[in-house]
């Protein structure tokens, strides 16, 4: 049954009076700070479902009639000056439609698109209704603007209204902007979510208008679900009209996806099979196996990884600071030993993940960009990065050290704080970058040096304020073992032999195994989990787990930290660990208790903390674990010599009565001190090079 268009205000009449009358007494309220009400399309399907119809196959004349029997009877209960707007949102899903399935055929029809924005325009108001005052009678006459790309003036001046007749060629006609209707309009640029994309796609986008209490809503990186009315316009080239149309959608209402990893459809039967797996006692070593299978070894950096997959709890404390939950894990390692392999299956199988590699990432591509935009007048824009995108999943950055030293600086407020301040082009915005980050880095010399004045974490190009927010820094050497060797070797192998050609595979005469063995959650042979399983298992956890540790495990922990705080280093000034080690304790053993779905962190998740911790700290320093060297990019030893050199300079330097020291002095009295001549060489090198020495003569010095 068709439904007449003058017939539609007494219908939205009716159905606002049955269903929303508390709600347009709030709107009432809390006017202007709320301007919209959101009516769902559900309840206006139990009214009547041919005038829901109607709504999904005429949105222009609905809206109209919606807004025009809110505002009457706003007026009619005392509120005539509210100007207030019906929202329609919850829109059946054969509306819904990807951004790549938008077609000519989807034109004036309400539809929704589920999307992250990418690029945020600025509010800016534009002419609604315009008022022209003709230059040669001071007549004034009203024209609507239904195009927000173009301002159209009146054709002539009409003697009908009370003017002077003359045509457009004849007078001119300027805008009187005071009497004109002005609205706030946004241009919003919204990309598919990468979930969708089969490999190797670039995501589509479809730029968008906001208008009115939409405006200035969403911000870049947002996951929306956008409602709205498609229209075309022109492409014009040389100044002319195309027969070739640019597609834009007018959001009507937006539904802001709030559930954390929402895009991830768990059915009822995966949800019980996930809950089984999760009561086995062996999970942790399930979970473990299923991490990069092909990956031969590696059993305690892969159990870290799949911590890293469930992360810690974020939580707010009493005086509003924030606490992290994510877990950052920081790969080093010589050439060849599967970092690359393990990122990218990482990012794989992470709910929200994405990878990049530092070469070719920079600071605008991983944080945000002002990009100035053709579409919408050069105006600036802002543009998500990669950490946006992955916001509440998992960034993994491979080439971590290559990355450029500015590009590297913006990663500091990313990992601690979890947000991006942006200042560009005139722009200033917050973004939130609530991801885990997992980094590869290679050392500079080709190869680790294991025998060495210089510390691990200072052999690879990263500074020591950066090393430091990572909660677990991997050290992986290739160094020769025969036996491990005929292992890998075995792996590598039989991995080779039972893979599928992928020739074969695109011709369609194999199937990939890839998808094959996405049917089977567990597969029982292998002792494994499948990608898609983990994908689910993980948003799952993370949307409704959320543990807190026992007084038990919090003991565990505790006594932990004092104790190795207790034992020192190797030099007086050493310090064994620090407090920021604790909150990355705290947070794999929230993360370990995920994984068994317990809301209930015990003293085993701690003590897998601890042991996953003093593991990792020995891989990279052995057992004098010291904190000082992470700081300061140097070992005790050298610390220690470079302390004893200044202390024999200032010495001499007063026993003489402020006269520069001899060279020759200094180098007695440190071979005294068991500090070679060469070695003393080299400190008294680096340190007139740092300013903490000069020399007023060559073969004299003075302390700075």
């Amino acid at each position: 049954m068709t439904i007449q268009e003058f017939d539609l205000p007494a219908r939205w009449r009716t159905l606002l009076l049955d269903t929303y009358s508390e709600a347009i007494h709030s709107l009432q309220v809390s006017w202007p700070d709320v301007q919209s009400l959101e009516v769902s399309y559900r309840d206006i399907e139990s009214f009547d479902p041919d005038f829901a119809r109607s709504i999904i196959e005429e949105p222009e004349n609905n809206t109209q009639a919606a807004n025009q029997a809110l505002r009457q009877l706003l007026a009619e209960a005392g509120s005539p000056r509210i100007v207030s707007f019906v929202r329609i949102i919850e829109l059946p899903p054969d509306s819904d439609r990807k951004v790549r399935q938008l077609r000519s055929e989807d034109l004036g029809s309400m539809i929704s698109v589920e999307a992250i924005a990418t690029k945020i325009g600025k509010v800016l108001p534009r002419t609604y209704e315009g008022v022209f005052v003709c230059a040669a009678c001071g007549h004034q006459s009203r024209v609507n603007q239904p195009n927000e790309q173009e301002l159209v003036e009146p054709v002539e001046c009409f003697e009908i209204d009370g003017g002077c007749g003359r045509k457009r060629n004849q007078t001119k006609f300027h805008q009187k902007v005071e009497d004109s209707i002005l609205i706030d309009t946004q241009f919003i640029e919204l990309q598919e979510p990468p979930e969708n994309l089969r490999g190797g796609v670039q995501p589509e986008r479809i730029l968008c208008i906001a208008e009115h209490d939409l405006a200035g809503k969403l911000n870049p990186g947002d996951r929306v679900t956008a409602n709205g009315m498609l229209f075309v316009r022109s492409q014009r080239k040389s100044g002319k009209d195309t027969p070739i149309f640019d597609i834009f959608m007018r959001i009507h209402s937006i539904q802001r996806e709030n559930i954390p990893l929402e895009e991830i459809q768990i059915s009822e039967e995966e949800e019980r099979e996930i809950k089984e797996l999760a009561r086995r006692e062996d999970i942790h070593d399930v979970l473990t196996r299923s991490i990069a299978p092909s990956i031969f070894g590696m059993t305690r950096q892969k159990e870290s990884l799949m911590l890293q997959l469930f992360g810690g709890v974020a939580s707010k404390a009493k005086d509003g600071t924030r606490l992290r939950g994510d877990i950052h894990i920081l790969l080093m390692g010589d050439p060849g030993v599967a970092k690359s392999q393990l990122l990218s299956y990482m990012a794989q199988i992470s709910p929200r993940g994405r990878f990049t590699s530092g070469m070719s990432a920079s600071a605008a591509g991983l944080t945000a960009a002002a990009v100035q935009d053709s579409a919408a007048d050069g105006r600036w824009t802002l543009e998500a990065g990669a950490l946006a995108l992955a916001d509440l999943g998992l960034a993994a950055i491979d080439e971590f050290d290559k990355m450029n030293e500015n590009d590297r600086s913006s990663m500091h407020e990313a990992m601690e704080q979890q947000r991006i301040s942006v200042s560009k082009a005139g722009i200033n915005a917050t973004l939130s970058t609530r991801c885990a980050i997992l980094a590869a880095a290679n050392p500079k010399a080709g190869r680790f040096q294991a025998v060495s004045e210089v510390p691990f974490t200072q052999q690879i190009n990263l500074k020591p304020a950066l090393i430091s927010r990572f909660d677990v820094i991997w050290l992986l050497t290739d160094q020769p073992a025969a036996e491990h060797d005929s292992l890998i070797a075995n792996h590598i192998m039989s991995n080779r032999a039972e893979s599928t050609p992928e020739i074969l595979i695109e011709q369609g005469s194999e199937v990939d195994p890839a998808k094959a063995a996405r049917q089977d959650g567990l597969d029982n042979k292998e002792g494994i989990v499948n990608r898609d399983l983990i994908r689910k298992y993980v948003a799952l956890a993370k949307r409704t787990v959320h543990p807190r540790l026992t007084d038990e495990a919090r003991d565990a922990l505790r006594d932990f930290y004092v104790e190795t705080r207790r034992k020192g280093g190797e030099s007086h000034d050493s310090i064994a660990i620090s407090a920021r080690a604790i909150e990355g304790l705290y947070r794999l053993a929230q993360a370990s208790a995920r994984v068994r779905l317990s809301n209930i962190a015990t003293i085993e998740d701690a003590e897998r903390s601890v042991r996953l911790t003093r593991f990792w700290r020995h891989e990279l320093m052995g057992e004098n674990f010291d904190e000082t060297t992470l700081q300061s990019g140097k070992k005790a030893t050298t610390r220690n010599r470079e302390r004893t050199i200044l202390e024999i300079v200032r010495r001499i330097h007063l026993d003489t009565g402020g006269q520069p020291v001899p060279l020759n002095d200094v180098f007695n009295e440190a071979a005294r001190l068991d500090i070679a001549r060469d070695a003393a060489e080299d400190i008294i090198e680096a340190m007139c090079t740092d300013g903490r020495l000069f020399r007023p003569l060559y073969d004299t010095l003075a302390p700075a």
